[in-house]
């Protein structure tokens, strides 16, 4: 099949609104959206400020903004393949004209817009009750943050072409994966770096993690003004993770792709 920009183009419009749609036209998903993280987030700060960390608080309001991210990439972006498998959707993916890959790009995208409002109203909620001292934003801030929402979709794709194959084991997956990277990734708090409380070989496997950059990065911008000569190193592994995670992603859903036109085998739900 040759390859139409103009296609390609048009299924990643058409998807990135699909999914916006469908996640300010649900009442409880907004409210799961945004009442999950901020409760969260609220709990910490307070704790923080009684455990005498006041400092911490803006910490915990910025984790809340990023957190709704991390269970968007698990819930509605890597899940999302596996789902469509079981609903009978897959096939009609696999046989349409529509390429795969611009369908996960859509998805993403929709993700991220539709995720943004969420995001947006946890950290002024936040800010509004304990006025952390937040930096003005910054070009960098700017950088680091598409550059950690573009490594976490790129995950998110690597990781729904992974549930393809392991079918109804995907959400138990996600089960196990979501508390321990909101833990290692330090969300709620430094865990890397010199205040992170962890082993050196404890970070040095949250490292891995490419919100645990970004994270760490975000805090550094936001709370202690750095910029792009003291964050760079930062910046580059993030584009490297990014780079990286969205290379595998592609090539996973190629091959999905070619063998599911070939042999649909993998249209077979064998659980």
């Amino acid at each position: 099949m040759r390859f139409s920009f103009t296609l390609w183009a048009k299924v990643v419009i058409a998807r990135a609104l699909i999914r916006v749609i469908a996640m300010y036209g649900d009442p409880l998903w907004i409210l799961v959206n945004v009442g999950g993280p901020l409760l969260t987030s609220t709990a910490l700060a307070f704790l923080y400020r009684f455990a005498g960390l006041p400092q911490f608080t803006g910490f915990a309001i910025l984790g809340g903004g990023i957190a709704a991210y991390w269970g968007n990439v698990l819930w509605s972006m890597a899940s999302q393949l596996s789902w469509d498998k079981r609903s009978g959707m897959l096939y009609l993916y696999i046989t349409s004209p529509a390429p795969l890959t611009a369908l996960l790009i859509g998805m993403s995208l929709g993700g991220i817009l539709g995720t943004l409002p969420s995001s947006i109203a946890v950290l002024i909620t936040g800010t509004l009750l304990f006025k952390p001292p937040f930096s003005p934003p910054t070009i960098t801030l700017v950088l680091i943050f598409m550059l950690t929402l573009v490594a976490l979709y790129g995950m998110g794709i690597a990781l729904s072409s992974l549930y393809l194959f392991l079918s109804r084991e995907a959400e138990e997956i996600n089960e196990a994966l979501y508390e321990p990277v909101s833990f290692l990734s330090g969300i709620y708090f430094p865990s890397i770096g010199r205040s992170s409380p962890l082993p050196i070989a404890i970070q040095a496997v949250a490292a891995l993690i490419p919100l645990t950059i970004g994270m760490d990065s975000l805090r550094r911008t936001v709370f202690y003004a750095e910029g792009l000569s003291e964050l760079w190193p930062n910046i580059a592994l993030l584009a490297a993770m990014a780079v990286t995670s969205i290379y595998i992603g592609l090539k996973m859903l190629s091959y999905i792709e070619r063998r599911g036109r070939e042999t649909g085998d993998i249209l077979v739900t064998l659980k």
